[in-house]
């Protein structure tokens, strides 16, 4: 059989044309941590519907109810999914809202009634450092992929890649620790970005739980069509929706969320499923939340905290703008994008520093542990330095310390550290002008945006959202300040609009997300009287800061070099056909081949996937370039089925009998299960079995989709970029097997087509 010698460790299931293969072996050296990187531990989802004779009897037999049937627990699936997203909102905000109150209060006991600035710096050291080293040592020895955010993760699956324990459980719960721990320690990250990663983690999760709970029953046929990886991935959109709802109280943002950052592969349907999916999460969060806030009320919060609007309620006839203040909004665009892409440089240097040099669990722990006790030195360090004393209002000293000052006032910059960071950022929105001066904010500023860096790369769950609207909403504040002092009747007394503004230049310079962020800001104070401020300052500051750097979550996924596809092909590029790029190796299989040729194919190649062919090989010849035919193209075989279907002896059975069913069951199954360490496993077979001869026409996939030689690239990165697919199959115009294509390679030729044009000395591909 043509190509069964051919072992290539491309994995997706060929290798680079030759410019490509070259500049692979030019780049065999070990990674040097850079963005022009592509990995190999990477694979995509099998997001083509799995479409063989048995799928077709299944369908006919099973008739229209069965697809009215499986509609009902499609909706049922994303209904369940936003129940238990809200329900692990509500538990993360009630335990970090538990132990941060009795770290405040003991805080503040010792400061004020003790006075005793070692045993305060003891204690905060402990309230710190503690839930830092508990937070760190799960994500190191118990689940190491639910480190970060995990929105990179996110948008990677979502955009077609598979992530290795994207759906495990235990990083579901891993995340859960991590998180309220790092809100507890105080580091500097929220629990907002991380909820994303966690509601796509519980619609992965959720999904399955129903497949299982239905797969032994009468129901199996019904649950059967929705067992597939375009399902699950649909769901977990859903769910990273819904993580956002509950985060921040915006269904339509987070739909939008979805979309803009998210999944590639949208349609109208999936619109409003993902939409349902966060509508039912919000207002469950919220009755949620508000159950328990009528049991436990906290009398230090503020009232603005109690309102449905995560960021508070904005009075439309406070919160007014002006045409003339355009040019302020363009600045503060401007300057969040500057400011963001300062922090995306800074957090890219520091991440490769982190991958050189910090390595063992050893280090990362200890580094955590650092960043913890600096935490706790400077927190109270700047409130003994900058001892700014402010005058007790009603709304802003509850929980302030007088420390150093007189009878009457409070340690100004002691109200940042000792309050949750959702208080702080609606005290920055909705207090008074007088509330704060500028020494302190500008000081917390500084300091936030250092310990956010810091945090950012740890081994622990932290997210960005919130910290990066309080960096945005402290400078916002100090321009309002400045702008009231020297023209007094532009704001009034209510700086809130231009520390909303600051909030949502800092964010969109450093995310660079702008429809739905804007949605967000809406949505989350109440206000759609401001949307044309927002949308001008966010675009501004999109534009701005990729002038200069990708986004914080872009240069995470290409320094992690997982092969994203990016959203429109390369440009100059119109001159470079599918004969340019392709793997013209290929390892196609015989429609009709014994079953030991077929094992010894698994075993001595690494291919996902296999065209399956009449057997003949030729040569042909275009543009005086002759290529290898592998014979007349039959259809396409994926290696999880070919390993189903010798690991049951499925061959040994016909076609058409009774157990249709569970042949069809298992191969659904391998589509969604198989990991790697089960996709390359070595096969075994008893002698007397390797002559027995099978045929694959059955269980392969009789239409795939395919190219021909002279399609331009273009073209080709447009079908793999909006259906998602894993593989396409070359042919010449006599319908015979030429080549492949796969979204890996796209990305490898997209990483040397940039060298080629850009000049650079550092391109790895694996």
């Amino acid at each position: 059989m043509s190509g069964v010698g051919c072992i290539n460790h491309n994995r997706e299931g060929s290798s680079l044309s030759t410019i490509s293969n070259t500049l692979s072996a030019v780049n065999s050296k070990p990674r040097s941590h850079s963005i022009n990187y592509v990995s190999s531990d990477y694979e995509s989802l099998d997001y083509d519907h799995y479409e063989s004779e048995l799928t077709v009897r299944e369908e006919k037999l099973n008739g229209y109810k069965t697809v009215v049937a499986s509609n009902v627990i499609r909706w049922l699936i994303y209904f369940s999914i936003a129940i238990c997203t809200a329900a692990v909102g509500i538990f993360i905000d009630t335990v970090i809202e538990y132990f941060c109150n009795w770290k405040f209060q003991s805080i503040r006991n010792c400061i004020d009634v003790k006075h005793s600035t070692v045993e305060c710096l003891i204690i905060w050291i402990l309230f710190t450092v503690i839930p830092t080293i508990v937070g760190c040592c799960v994500v190191l020895f118990m689940e190491p992929s639910a480190a970060g955010s995990g929105i990179p993760f996110v948008i990677s699956y979502l955009n077609g890649i598979r992530i290795p324990r994207m759906t495990a459980v235990r990083c579901l719960l891993v995340k859960v620790i991590s998180v309220v721990c790092v809100c507890i320690a105080g580091l500097g990250g929220g629990k907002e970005g991380p909820l994303i990663h966690i509601g796509a983690m519980v619609g992965g999760s959720v999904v399955e739980a129903w497949w299982k709970s239905f797969r032994n029953g009468p129901g199996r046929k019904v649950i059967g069509p929705l067992q597939n990886d375009r399902e699950r991935r649909d769901m977990m959109a859903a769910g990273a929706a819904a993580g956002l709802s509950a985060a921040f109280g915006s269904p339509v943002g987070g739909t939008l969320m979805s979309l803009e950052e998210g999944t590639s592969f949208w349609s109208s349907s999936l619109m409003w499923k993902v939409f349902f999916c966060a509508a039912i999460a919000f207002p469950t969060y919220n009755a949620g939340k508000n159950v328990l806030f009528t049991n436990n009320t906290n009398p230090s919060e503020s009232v603005h905290s109690k309102s449905i609007y995560f960021f508070g309620k904005f009075n439309e006839n406070t919160i007014y703008f002006s045409y003339s203040e355009f040019p302020i909004f363009i600045i503060f665009g401007i300057f969040g994008g500057l400011l963001g892409a300062l922090f995306v440089n800074i957090n890219y240097r520091l991440s490769i520093f982190r991958m050189k040099h910090i390595i063992s669990n050893r280090k990362k722990l200890l580094e955590s542990v650092f960043v913890a006790v600096f935490v706790a030195i400077i927190n109270l360090t700047s409130m003994i330095l900058f001892n700014n004393c402010q005058t007790k209002l009603e709304i802003s000293s509850s929980n302030a310390v007088q420390m150093y000052c007189p009878a009457g006032s409070y340690n100004e910059i002691s109200s940042f550290w000792l309050r949750s960071q959702e208080e702080n950022i609606r005290s920055l929105f909705h207090y008074p002008i007088e509330a704060y001066s500028v020494v302190p904010l500008l000081v917390y500023c500084v300091i936030f945006f250092i310990l956010t860096e810091l945090i950012v790369g740890l081994n622990m769950s932290a997210g960005l959202f919130l910290p990066s609207l309080l960096i945005g909403a402290a400078w916002g504040r100090i321009a309002s300040i400045a702008i009231h002092y020297y023209s007094p009747g532009t704001i009034g007394n209510d700086p809130g609009k231009y520390a909303l503004l600051g909030a949502a230049a800092q964010l969109g310079g450093i995310v660079r997300a702008t429809i739905s962020l804007t949605v967000v800001f809406i949505e989350a104070t109440g206000n759609v009287q401001f949307l044309l401020p927002l949308m001008i300052t966010l675009f501004t500051a999109k534009w701005t800061g990729d002038f200069f750097t990708d986004g914080i979550y872009e240069m995470q996924i290409k320094l992690s070099g997982v092969p994203l596809l990016v959203s429109e092909p390369p440009p100059l590029t119109s001159d470079i056909t599918t004969e340019d790029f392709m793997s013209d190796i290929v390892c196609a299989i015989p429609h009709i081949l014994m079953v030991g040729k077929l094992v010894d194919i698994l075993n001595s190649t690494k291919h996902n996937g296999f065209p399956v062919v009449a057997s003949k090989v030729c040569f042909c010849r275009r543009r005086n370039i002759e290529h290898k035919c592998y014979g007349l193209l039959k259809g396409f075989i994926l290696r999880s089925q070919l390993n189903v279907i010798l690991e049951h002896n499925l061959y040994l059975t016909p076609l058409h009998d009774e157990n249709y069913c569970t042949k069809l069951e298992l191969l659904r199954k391998s589509t969604y299960t198989c990991h790697d360490t089960q996709q390359f496993q070595r096969l075994k077979v008893d002698e007397d079995e390797r002559s027995i001869v099978i045929d694959l026409r059955p269980y392969m996939n009789s239409a795939p989709y395919i190219v021909r030689l002279e399609t331009s690239l273009s073209r080709t990165f447009r079908l793999f970029r909006t259906l998602g697919l894993r593989h396409i199959v070359v042919i010449n115009n006599t319908n015979e097997v030429v080549g492949i294509v796969t979204r890996k390679d796209l990305a490898k030729f997209r990483l040397w087509r940039k060298a080629a044009t850009m000049g650079l000395k550092e391109v790895n591909v694996y």
